[in-house]
């Protein structure tokens, strides 16, 4: 009995270990400058590899609402739907974008930025 109480326990550990925490630190929203678009489209799908392991898709068409600024950029969230990012947990989450690229993300349960590998978007 104490050997399947053994492998259950490795098993139960190792399903834990698998997936790691999304990386953030705390954030505040700020007003957005004036010079950010309000709404911004995703014209060409880009997926994306989160740290976890997991992998995202910004979907080709789907429209984005300007909710304020952080200093790392613009944060705009996903009209008509949820966006999401995974690691141990879910996190409903905002995009950052700086230049015409996603930096980051803005988790708003959490109020904190999950910085991500800077990504050209094709936005208009």
């Amino acid at each position: 009995m104490s050997r399947v109480r053994a492998v259950s326990a490795a098993l139960l550990l190792a399903v834990a270990a698998c997936a790691s925490e999304v990386y953030r630190r705390d954030a505040v929203l700020s007003t957005p400058p004036a010079t950010a678009p309000a709404r911004i489209e995703i014209v060409k799908e880009a997926y994306l590899q989160l740290p976890a392991g997991y992998g995202r898709t910004l979907p080709q068409g789907s429209v984005w609402e300007l909710r304020g600024a952080l200093p790392e950029g613009a944060v705009y969230r996903r009209v008509g739907g949820i966006f999401t990012v995974e690691g141990a947990q879910v996190h409903e989450a905002y995009l950052v974008i700086a230049a015409n690229q996603l930096v980051g993300f803005y988790l708003p349960v959490e109020k904190a930025y999950a910085p991500y590998s800077p990504v050209a978007l094709n936005i208009k």
